[in-house]
């Protein structure tokens, strides 16, 4: 943008030059002095805060009792719920995220400024003046003024109110999506420790049969091929074994990584797993398609997109306003030349003779299609996430009651070769057998039980909002998001 200057050249003289000297004051007082630089953090420093992380911190304390209303105490144990207000503590995007929100708003702060007028000082000389005036010098100052639309000023202000609400519901998005990650780790963590001990037993019932195998072939009463393989079983629960102890490190990294910490912060902390014990709740088919039409158009990524179809919206109104050129600028000034005090008037208009910013106004207009195609694309994957949930919790939720059934079985066949085996009827071998095939099925049924939960927290990440057991009342686990903008009803009407 352009201002538009008048020059303004009194004759130089003493007063002259105390009228230069005060337009230098005025213009060198008016400038903002720079605040002093602020710390800035370095690779070292920042490196020691996240070694040093850890779930006693102080601060992290007080923020979980601030969210939750309640004290928080040394001894209290980490549930699920409490890690994930860990991670919104500590997890790094999140602080990546409030800082997108504080850009934003910076943006807004621009788009609101009036914009600042320019002063522009001249000096000339005349040789000719220098015989007949008093002096051949002449300085002069203008003042330049841009005259901004108030079109033009709503319409980028409108830009910059849909950034900052688009900013903000993806940072609300992110928080979901973190807690999401904590739930889905600790549900990992959860179900590695159960496999630990589940595969100990394992273990423990193929050395037992190992040693009474070894010891018949001994006696000439088994083979010696039964004897080698189990022997091999025993080695192959050994070394399945090892392999779910790395499974559950490596569950206590993820856990650690989701929280936003080191490993070692969870090193020695009590972890209570105990509400993954029970089965998660049944939302119904009914109040899933209530919670899925709500987040088809509630949902921050889709009111976010919705945001940036408004700034698309808002930035084609600025480039409609521009088609005449821009803002002209006025300069209002005085002069005083030989004696003679003169007012004067510069005015600058743009010239719209080859363009009528029609280039700007297409690509604003491509812009707002490309928004509003990706509002679409937006609401097609939240649909897709939702329904690959909701058909991976209906899987486990079969798997579940197949492998309870067969637990049901083989638990009735091994009780009943354990009554056989005390009365004397069989040897401890048939009993062995049979712990091991319900070991098998309780294994399975681990396997599905942890895929509810996971499948239960993926649904509710995709929904973005808590399912609760039906007749109890909703607890939030997230602090309230924006509040929904009055266009969202405009939004489900049209999409």
């Amino acid at each position: 943008m352009q201002h538009g200057v008048m020059r303004i050249f009194p004759c130089c003289h003493p007063a002259p030059r105390s009228l230069l000297a005060a337009l230098l004051a005025a213009l060198l007082g008016g400038c903002a002095s720079a605040p002093p630089p602020q710390a800035s953090a370095t690779p070292q420093s920042s490196a020691r805060a996240l070694e040093y992380r850890s779930l006693q911190d102080s601060g992290l304390q007080r923020f979980i009792a601030l969210q939750t209303g309640t004290p928080q105490t040394a001894d209290q144990p980490w549930t699920l719920q409490r890690l994930g207000l860990a991670a919104l503590y500590f997890h790094p995007e999140l602080r990546v995220r409030r800082a997108s929100v504080q850009l934003a708003e910076a943006d807004l702060r621009i788009a609101r400024q009036r914009p600042n007028p320019s002063l522009q000082l001249g000096l000339k000389y005349g040789s000719a003046a220098a015989l007949m005036a008093p002096s051949p010098w002449t300085v002069g100052a203008a003042i330049g003024l841009l005259l901004v639309s108030h079109a033009q000023r709503a319409a980028r202000t409108a830009q910059a109110q849909a950034g900052v609400r688009a900013a903000r519901l993806l940072l609300h998005g992110v928080r979901w999506q973190v807690r999401a990650e904590v739930q889905q780790a600790g549900i990992a963590l959860w179900a590695a420790r159960r496999q630990v001990r589940l595969q100990q037993q394992v273990l423990d019932a193929d050395l037992a049969l190992q040693g009474r195998t070894a010891a018949r072939a001994q006696a000439g009463m088994d083979s010696p091929l039964a004897a080698a393989l189990a022997q091999q079983a025993a080695q192959n629960a050994a070394l399945q074994q090892s392999r779910d102890l790395g499974a559950e490190h490596a569950a206590q990294l993820a856990l650690a990584t989701a929280i936003g910490v080191p490993d070692a912060a969870l090193h020695g902390v009590r972890l209570d797993f105990s509400g993954l014990d029970t089965a998660p709740p049944d939302p119904g088919a009914a109040r899933l398609a209530r919670l899925r039409r709500k987040a088809l158009v509630q949902r921050d990524t889709v009111r976010a997109a919705w945001q940036g179809v408004q700034a698309a919206q808002a930035a084609l109104q600025l480039a409609q306003t521009l088609r005449n050129g821009g803002p002209p600028s006025i300069a209002p000034g005085a002069e005083r030349d030989q004696g003679v005090n003169r007012l004067m008037l510069g005015v600058r208009v743009p010239l719209p003779l080859f363009n009528q910013h029609q280039g700007q106004i297409a690509a604003a207009r491509a812009r707002l299609a490309l928004r509003e195609a990706l509002l679409k694309q937006t609401q097609a994957q939240v649909l897709a996430r939702i329904e690959q949930a909701s058909a991976a919790l209906d899987a486990a939720r079969g798997q579940a009651r197949q492998s309870d059934r067969l637990i049901t079985v083989n638990q009735a066949l091994f009780d009943a070769d354990r009554a056989a085996q005390a009365k004397g009827l069989i040897g401890p071998q048939p009993t062995l057998r049979a712990q091991l095939r319900l070991l098998a099925t309780e294994h399975a049924a681990l396997q599905a039980h942890a895929a509810q939960w996971l499948a239960f927290a993926a649904l509710q990440a995709a929904l973005q909002q808590p399912i609760s057991p039906v007749g109890q009342p909703r607890s939030p686990t997230l602090p309230p998001g924006p509040a929904a903008p009055p266009a969202a009803a405009h939004l489900s009407r049209v999409l």
